[in-house]
């Protein structure tokens, strides 16, 4: 048996697997920590970076450069997913959090275009497209290892715990930006203060690295090593697995839109389109996320049980029916917000209780992380990280309407998707690769 072989998952004590789903985890809320800050601070380093008269035009600027962090990363899912499929989910991981710590710090200690001119700007640019390949890679690897890591029968549930540690992330970000609003003021924030947060991510998420170089591998990349099976990774093994590819993009692609719309931007939309003041908007999202939080595990324990389908169907049918309403409740008052970021993010919830197990559980172990990284960073590339930028660029021109039909139309993407793929609470992570959505021929084991 090889060295990989010895790590795998059920080998290894329970207290060792605990300690590794702590490890990934952590590492995933740091990574989203870094990721959400941005968001949350660019209303004050955009001038920073893109001088303007217009600070409205600024902020779109550097929107845009969000944006363009997620053009990198449906080729980090891919390049990740290859190297996770290759060489294991450990390696991939740990590269992932080295990019996305070092980027932070780039960020954290840039020029501005008063210093170095468009210097200033492309290295923001840069630092940005960088952990857009590393994210594009890290959620599709966390969620492979997470999966594979769980019990049959706990699988939804285990999965779920890698969106806790995304929301997780998120709340500490929003906390960061409650308590640096309340400490330092507007002007200290613009001129020095956006680069606190940025700091601090990149120096835990070089913790993070360190409890990464941690992992063990898991069992079912385990056991391909250990046959001796030469790992088939690549375009064809991926194509033949077309199906599998099809969930994996019409459930992210609902998924990222309405994650980036509800969950990162609407207290900065409620704040530049509706008025409401930061505190208020940071303290409405502090609480819906915490929300966000309890609900996420629940369904995924519920669909260990009842299985994955109805949560993904109330999902979609939800959005389509609920997103007109929802966004009116947005006004600029601390209720409005919070009402109608806990009914959205309740909604998302049956979807992200879910999501994660069926991405794993359409793939074989030998293109899973690939499988699962490439559609889900394209899909979040497409629909999510545009999501800010077209908000706000429908809104300024008077068009904000046509975003909610178009979140509408994303759900039904979502939604049809679900109608139409199999339950997938009973299928065997090691069955072979026959490139279709199918129990194993072993009849799995009892649950």
């Amino acid at each position: 048996m090889s060295d990989v072989a010895a790590e795998g998952a059920f080998t290894a004590p329970r207290s060792r697997r605990v300690k590794d789903l702590i490890a990934v985890n952590f590492g995933n809320t740091l990574e989203w920590f870094d990721w959400t800050i941005y968001t949350i601070f660019a209303p004050y380093f955009a001038l920073q970076f893109f001088p303007s008269a217009d600070k409205s035009a600024a902020l779109l600027a550097a929107l845009a450069v969000f944006a363009a962090g997620f053009l990198t990363r449906p080729l980090g899912g891919f390049l990740f997913g290859l190297y996770a499929d290759r060489v294991g989910r450990k390696k991939s991981l740990t590269l992932a959090m080295f990019i996305t710590a070092g980027g932070s710090l780039v960020i954290a200690f840039a020029p501005t275009f008063a210093t170095v001119g468009l210097a200033a700007s492309i290295l923001l640019l840069v630092a940005r497209l960088a952990q857009g390949i590393a994210h594009g890679g890290e959620m599709g690897t966390s969620v492979t290892y997470l999966v594979e890591r769980a019990p049959r029968h706990r699988r939804a549930l285990y999965g779920s715990t890698s969106w806790m540690s995304v929301v997780l992330g998120t709340m500490i970000a929003t906390v960061t930006g409650l308590l640096l609003n309340a400490t330092l003021g507007r002007p200290a924030l613009e001129s020095w203060g956006w680069r606190i947060p940025f700091v601090l991510g990149g120096l835990l998420g070089f913790y993070g690295l360190y409890l990464r170089r941690k992992l063990t591998e898991t069992d079912s990349f385990a056991k391909v090593q250990a046959q001796g099976a030469k790992t088939a990774t690549g375009l064809g093994p991926l194509l033949r697995n077309w199906r599998g590819v099809a969930v994996v993009f019409g459930l992210s692609a609902g998924g990222s839109i309405m994650f980036y719309t509800w969950l990162i931007y609407s207290p900065t939309f409620a704040q530049i389109s509706r008025g409401l003041d930061a505190t208020s908007a940071l303290t409405a999202s502090l609480i819906a996320q915490a929300v966000f939080f309890v609900a996420i595990p629940i369904v995924g324990w519920l669909a260990d049980r009842y299985g994955r389908r109805t949560f993904i169907i109330l999902f979609g049918l939800g959005f389509i029916a609920a997103t007109l309403q929802l966004d009116g409740l947005i006004n600029n008052s601390f209720s409005g917000l919070l009402t109608a970021m806990i009914c959205a993010l309740l909604i998302l919830a049956c979807l992200f209780g879910v999501n994660t197990a069926v991405w794993a559980e359409v793939f074989p172990t030998s293109v899973r992380a690939t499988g699962v990284s490439g559609p889900l960073s394209l899909a979040t590339a497409i629909f999510g990280g545009t999501a800010p930028y077209v908000n706000t660029y429908l809104s300024q021109t008077g068009e904000h309407r046509l975003f909610l039909f178009y979140l509408m139309f994303v759900a039904g993407i979502t939604l049809l998707t679900g109608l139409l793929t199999p339950e997938t609470r009973d299928f065997d992570l090691d069955r072979p690769d026959t490139g279709r959505l199918s129990k194993s021929s072993a009849s799995l084991n009892s649950r």
